[in-house]
């Protein structure tokens, strides 16, 4: 209801943007990239965005060079959902950096094209839910430059890069006994019915997003022998009552 208030009606003027154009200017500004992309945001649930998750796949198809800036984790902020980190990994793994900043606030986004600065969080409130409200610059304009020189004076110098560590699952015996009979389990996600294996007791689909980040401690849903919910781990795929039986 506020996109006309908000458009702007000189084109040389700067562009004033309510949440649905700062969303729409937002996909444009990482589809249009050829150089670089570098998305500030301190607070990010991507895999909940499914349409910038693609996006910036895209773009690092096309050799974009994507960075994305969020906040750094400490005692007043919530960090990215298990599902999230493992996305991170994912994009990383593609090709993405991503760094921390230590009580960052700023929301910018930022290509060789257009600057876009907005309260516009890479979460599903901003885009589904919350008023907000966007400013779109193009790179022709004084305000560009100053939006560069922003981002390397207050930004780049307090930046630390997250490292990319490629996901190996670690070598280790199981504790969880292999029955004789046991030939039935249940995918501890999903509970897909899959064959019984305590050493991988995820279906495929769910084991390769598992493997990305390789927690063997992080709780599912579901036991591995009878598919009843149940907090099960890699390390611990079994609940109790199977554990005791097929002991």
């Amino acid at each position: 209801m506020f996109e006309n208030f908000f458009r702007s009606r000189d084109a040389d003027a700067l562009e004033v943007l309510g949440k649905v154009d700062t969303v729409r200017r937002l996909h444009g500004l990482i589809d249009e990239a050829q150089k670089h992309v570098t998305l500030i945001s301190p607070y990010v649930s991507i895999e909940k965005l499914r349409d910038i998750e693609r996006k910036i796949r895209q773009a690092l198809e096309r050799e974009v060079a994507v960075t994305l800036v969020i906040r750094e984790g400490d005692e007043s902020t919530r960090g990215p959902s298990q599902q999230g980190v493992e996305l991170l990994v994912s994009l990383m793994q593609a090709g993405m950096r991503l760094f921390v900043v230590r009580d960052l606030h700023a929301k910018l986004y930022y290509s060789e094209r257009h600057a876009l600065i907005t309260s516009l969080n890479l979460i599903e409130s901003s885009f589904n839910n919350s008023i907000e409200v966007g400013i779109c610059i193009s790179a022709g304009r004084a305000e560009y430059v100053r939006i560069s020189d922003f981002i390397e004076s207050e930004i780049t110098p307090h930046r630390k890069e997250v490292p990319f560590k490629p996901a190996t699952e670690p070598r280790r015996r199981s504790a969880t006994p292999v029955p004789r009979h046991a030939t039935q389990g249940f995918c501890i996600r999903c509970r897909d019915a899959i064959g019984f294996n305590p050493e991988r007791p995820y279906c495929d689909s769910d084991f390769n997003v598992w493997r990305r980040y390789s927690d063997p401690t992080y709780e599912d849903n579901h036991c591995h022998h009878c598919g009843m919910d149940f907090a099960a781990s890699k390390n611990k795929p079994l609940c109790r009552k199977c554990y005791g039986m097929l002991r």
